[in-house]
């Protein structure tokens, strides 16, 4: 069957470059343009927010068809548009509706911090109109892919509601999900907007303690379910990381319904002979000018930042991450202080938590000469720590996938990671990086003073296990061809 003949509509919350929160828009972005090389037709539908626009007039992307739509929501019909653009060869669907797209925040409200109160009609309007998208373009996709809770709806509708439309008929449904920990959990009384009949509402569909989870109903209605890495697939189906949910992630792997497959990296982005943001490229040719550059950036970045005098023979451990508990911090705040009394440099950059934000910036407080934390969001800034950096820290509890750790071996900043999730699929055990398997500080300290002594007394060595992550290849190219594979094993089942 040729390539061209598979037809998939990617439904998503976020993409880049239009909209981005986390890595979902990462995956959504360049998974779309890898599948789009080669020769599927992929469309992707995402909502027209406030940033969306802003960004299409910025960069004089034209509106190339606009549709007028009409769905019927609880409260009553809702009216929008879908406008129809082509971004890198990929088309997208916007769906434009004021009432639920135009704000600051794409799901938090910037005034309370909180969660939109009505995040599930949003949705609900959302999902919906996607479906009704592929019909007004007559764009009838063999595969329609949604990704994490707030399009989880969208396969319960294939199933459900849309049934009965000869449009939809026979379509193949897949769940993507990037972090099971953020389910779309609702109060039962707010099913009705669904519109979905109460015959849904069991233990078997939608309903989860008394409330409506919109993961488990696209994880139940779903054809397919994917996760963004093979042990990630593999921990969810367990009680420490199934979030409640470990029952029907069992029954969907015995089924022969639910695996992983690691994401790529844009190469094109993020890749220090090329990388737009550094002065000094570099690459793998350490014995020559090339690695003294790599030393030049983080002498230069440890300067810049107030460090006058760095002491160039001890490593500078970088973290760039969201704030938050799967992290790792609890594991963090109980050793940093060991390490920069020993002189070791460190450096984050993130935002979250107000609490690790606060306790964050008191050890830069402390530790002026040897910590630099930057709390914020900063795509220049990331660039700059990945190749100043000499190892890379991820104590995270757990992780879908992870990203960093791959930015950081092609960086040459060898990674010291939990065995977890994609963590744990994607580096390899003293040859590209370290690995600890207990989640406690005293696990995570051996490991790095492990690191540490290896950076500081065996330099050959060190450059070697430099040398094999920057050889490692993790291109959306590998990762396209797998999901190529289960489209077409999808499509002819």
């Amino acid at each position: 069957m040729a390539n061209e003949k598979i037809k998939l509509l990617v439904v998503a919350s976020e993409s880049v470059p239009f909209a981005k929160v986390g890595g979902l828009a990462d995956v959504v972005g360049a998974l779309g343009k890898e599948l789009f090389n080669k020769g599927m037709d992929v469309r992707i539908v995402i909502p027209e927010y406030t940033c969306v626009q802003d960004y299409i007039k910025e960069n004089q992307i034209s509106i190339l068809n606009s549709h007028e739509i009409s769905i019927p929501l609880e409260s009553g019909t809702a009216k929008g548009k879908v406008d129809e653009i082509n971004y890198d060869g990929v088309t997208y669907y916007l769906i434009d509706n004021p009432h639920y797209f135009k704000r600051d925040g794409i799901y938090i409200d910037s005034k309370t911090k909180n969660d939109y109160s009505d995040s599930l009609e949003r949705f609900t309007f959302f999902c919906k109109s996607a479906l009704e998208a592929a019909k007004i373009f007559d764009f009838r996709p063999d595969i329609v892919q949604s990704n994490d809770w707030q399009t989880s709806l969208v396969p319960v509708y294939l199933k459900t509601v849309y049934k009965v439309d000869p449009f939809y008929k026979s379509i193949k449904s897949i769940l993507l999900i990037h972090n099971l920990s953020y389910q779309g959990i609702f109060p039962v009384e707010q099913f009705t907007i669904t519109g979905l009949d109460w015959k849904y509402f069991t233990v078997n569909g939608l309903e989860y303690y008394g409330h409506l989870n919109l993961m488990k109903g696209g994880i139940v209605f779903s054809d397919t379910v994917v996760t963004v890495s093979e042990t990630y697939a593999r921990e969810i189906q367990t009680a420490e990381y199934g979030n409640g949910l470990e029952g029907i992630t069992k029954n969907k792997a015995a089924q022969n319904k639910l695996l992983g497959i690691v994401n790529g990296v844009n190469y094109q982005e993020w890749n220090p002979q090329i990388d737009i943001y550094l002065k000094q490229k570099y690459n793998l040719n350490y014995q020559l000018s090339s690695f003294e550059n790599k030393k030049k950036i983080k002498e230069l970045f440890l300067k810049e930042h107030g460090i006058v005098a760095p002491n160039m023979r001890k490593p500078l451990i970088g973290m760039i991450s969201r704030l938050v508990d799967q992290k790792g911090f609890d594991l963090l705040f109980e050793i940093i202080d060991g390490l920069l009394k020993d002189g070791i440099y460190f450096t984050l950059l993130g935002t979250g938590k107000y609490e690790y934000e606060t306790r964050l910036k008191a050890i830069k407080e402390k530790y002026p000469e040897q910590a630099l934390v930057f709390i914020g969001f900063d795509i220049p800034l990331s660039h700059h720590i990945e190749a100043a950096s000499d190892i890379f820290l991820l104590p995270s509890r757990y992780e879908p996938c992870g990203l960093n750790q791959l930015y950081s071996m092609k960086y040459g900043s060898v990674p010291v990671v939990r065995n977890t999730g994609g963590l744990a699929d994607t580096v390899k055990d003293g040859k590209t990086g370290f690995i600890f398997n207990d989640y406690s500080p005293e696990e995570l300290l051996i490991t790095l003073k492990k690191a540490v002594e290896l950076y500081e007394n065996s330099h050959e060595k060190w450059l070697k296990m430099v040398e094999t992550g920057m050889n490692e290849n993790w291109s959306w190219d590998r990762a396209a061809q797998k999901y190529l594979d289960l489209y077409k094993t999808l499509k002819d089942s």
